[in-house]
């Protein structure tokens, strides 16, 4: 499976992760955060910046998605995916 579907099957299965009343506080801030970070125009890195501006976007936020997937467990994780496919 190349990386594309990964992560197309990956999204859904995050965001039903994020919900799951299991998953620990601290990955659920993790993951608004990331998604806050995405959404606001405030940047570690300005994006008029060239090519730093846009670089920072593209190292946080898949960062702060990874931080919080790992925090996720992996029953709940495995759970979420289980009624992805379900659906």
């Amino acid at each position: 499976m190349n990386k594309l579907m990964k992560i197309k099957k990956f999204i859904p299965i995050y965001f039903k992760a994020i919900k799951n009343k299991n998953t620990p506080v601290m990955a659920k801030l993790m993951g608004i955060f990331a998604i806050a970070y995405a959404i606001l125009p405030a940047d570690i890195i300005p994006d008029v910046v060239p090519f730093l501006g846009i670089l920072d976007d593209a190292i946080v936020l898949p960062f702060l998605i990874y931080l919080a997937s790992k925090m996720i467990p992996d029953e709940v994780m495995d759970r979420e995916e289980a009624a992805i496919i379900e659906e």
